[in-house]
């Protein structure tokens, strides 16, 4: 091979490689987040594989537990008052949501949810139009927490039940219910606080958890999930002077229903 072939055939590789860098570091861009490493000491902003995952995925591991649940509302509901109950609706019906807690069909809800209704149905992610009526099994009222049961003669897809002790004020989150009867709706924000005390209609809520997630009419009783899937929340309230979302939410720490949730499976003969 004569020099000049060898130059071009050197001029060749040298392109290529160029070519072949450029490719794997947009490529690393692409499926990786930029994060700050802390065994860099000179604090400069590196690529390394943070772990996050899909949204779909996360979402896939709980919706299918958020229910809805409706009846007839006996109760008014003060319209003038700022922070209000999710599940409050402009339709003469009251409408909220719940988690299934265990395959059996007991569901965890908001007190309020089912409180001052009759004929209370519930609808299951996976039946079109079907209503399931439930029996009420447990009430918490002054934590604002409900069970109830339905009969669907198979087994439920569960929720599975995380640690809101775990989580921190930024950390994402998602909240999954059945806002203005629009079932299994999904909203994506962060956690804005984590030891809210309000007030709503006379009762005194302690260490809500604040999202900025949207929640609106019939979110009450649904989940605020953690990306990794886990219920962390109970949401129950908006600030909402206009009556809808105004970027202002609040959830019951999973952590606060643990308790019910115990005693729940204890009575079903479970340790």
């Amino acid at each position: 091979m004569g020099n000049k072939n060898k130059k071009i055939y050197i001029a060749i590789l040298f392109v290529a490689l160029i070519i072949i860098t450029v490719f794997v570091v947009y490529s690393n861009k692409a499926n990786n987040l930029y994060c700050l490493s802390d065994t860099d000491s000179s604090n400069q902003i590196i690529l390394t594989s943070c772990s996050t995952e899909d949204l779909g995925v996360v979402v896939s591991r709980v919706r299918t537990a958020v229910v809805y649940i409706t009846g007839k509302n006996k109760l008014k509901t003060d319209t003038n008052y700022p922070i209000i109950f999710a599940p409050a609706s402009l339709t003469g019906d009251k409408m909220g949501s719940g988690i299934i807690i265990d395959t059996d069909g007991y569901i965890l809800t908001n007190y309020h949810v089912i409180n001052g209704l009759e004929d209370i149905r519930v609808k299951i992610f996976s039946d079109n139009d079907k209503f399931y009526e439930c029996e009420i099994i447990a009430t918490r009222p002054d934590s604002d927490l409900a069970v109830i049961k339905i009969n669907t003669g198979y087994k439920l897809p569960e929720a599975v039940i995380g640690n809101s002790n775990m989580q921190e004020v930024a950390d994402e989150v998602l909240a999954v219910g059945c806002p203005f009867n629009l079932e299994q709706s999904v909203t994506h924000g962060i956690i804005s606080d984590l030891k809210r005390n309000v007030t709503i209609e006379g009762r005194k809520y302690i260490d809500l958890i604040q999202t900025d997630a949207v929640i609106n009419s019939g979110n009450s009783g649904g989940a605020l999930i953690n990306m990794e899937g886990e219920v962390i929340g109970i949401n129950v309230a908006i600030y909402a002077p206009t009556r809808v979302y105004c970027g202002v939410g609040f959830a019951i720490p999973i952590n606060q229903a643990k308790l019910l949730i115990t005693k729940i499976k204890y009575m079903k003969g479970e340790s």
